[in-house]
């Protein structure tokens, strides 16, 4: 079933994170002159919940979707899911305030007794420590040790998303930028300029991953592999990032996340899709996102 073009585009402005966006692009639809048709509703209740401010708004949108929509449908389903982890989540809060050692304590009133605590146990820290003479010999820092002393050139180009999607059971993930042969790669934990084997040049996709399936601690919840004109097949390099971009970080139903994955490829071969795998448990068959063209 196709939706309206207005509804289309707050889906995907939803997915990149742009909230006032899709609140403007659903408002234009809702006073357009076509209406809003059966089909459409669940869509626009779940686009009009997902971009409340407030949270107990946004459960409360969610719950009027569940009256509203058959309950087989694919938004009420995940409504449904939202709904039962914040129940979850609530019940799991409600424990650790029963077990915590001041439970009657407000909020500002344990961030208080912390902030004291915290200050008797360095006074005594202090009182305790021997006196030293200052170091004379500067100290170098880990992360001036690190730093790139060269400039770093974005020479990445942007990639239609909508183009560029695989959906599977828990995400769907979308390819929203290319860079081939990146200077600008990194180590991810000491974030060292590193430069690939000789005969070789890093591939870099920026991708965004919409978690699908309650709580998405290792997105994007796939195996994923660089497909070569040569008919060989390559795994990304997890201990490299781009400097100064997004990492991937665990996200939660309906949330989106953005990061770069990048890999270390022959100099001779191309690039001619990326390959959506499942990992573990999961049952799909793999997905080919098209890299050329």
């Amino acid at each position: 079933m196709a939706h309206p073009p207005k509804l289309i585009q707050a889906n995907i402005a939803l997915f990149a994170g742009d909230y006032a966006e899709t609140r403007r692009l659903l408002n234009d639809f809702r006073s357009g002159s076509g209406g809003i048709t059966p089909e459409d509703v669940p869509l626009v209740l779940w686009l009009d919940a997902q971009t409340q401010d407030d949270a107990g708004e946004r459960l409360r949108h969610l719950r009027s979707l569940l009256a509203q929509v058959p309950s087989e449908n694919a938004y009420a389903v995940m409504a449904r899911r939202v709904l039962a982890d914040e129940d979850d989540h609530a019940e799991r809060m409600r424990a650790a305030r029963k077990t915590a050692i001041f439970p009657n304590l407000k909020l500002w009133q344990g961030v208080a007794l912390a902030a004291a605590v915290l200050t008797v146990v360095l006074l005594l820290l202090l009182s305790g420590a021997p006196s030293t003479e200052p170091d004379a010999r500067p100290t170098v820092t880990a992360s001036a040790a690190v730093q790139p002393t060269v400039s770093l050139v974005d020479n990445s180009l942007p990639l239609d998303p909508a183009a560029h999607m695989g959906r599977y059971p828990h995400g769907i993930l979308q390819l929203t930028r290319v860079e081939n042969a990146s200077l600008r790669v990194i180590d991810l934990q000491t974030a060292a300029l590193i430069s690939p084997v000789d005969g070789a040049r890093f591939y870099a996709l920026q991708v965004g991953f919409e978690c699908r399936s309650g709580v998405c601690d290792q997105p994007p919840e796939a195996h994923l592999a660089l497909q070569l004109d040569d008919g060989t097949q390559t795994s990304p390099r997890t201990d490299l990032t781009i400097a100064g971009a997004e990492v991937l970080t665990p996200v939660a139903l309906g949330r989106t996340t953005r990061g770069w994955i990048v890999f270390e490829i022959p100099l001779i071969s191309d690039a001619i899709a990326l390959i959506i795998s499942a990992r573990d448990n999961q049952a799909f068959d793999p997905i080919s996102i098209p890299l050329r063209g």
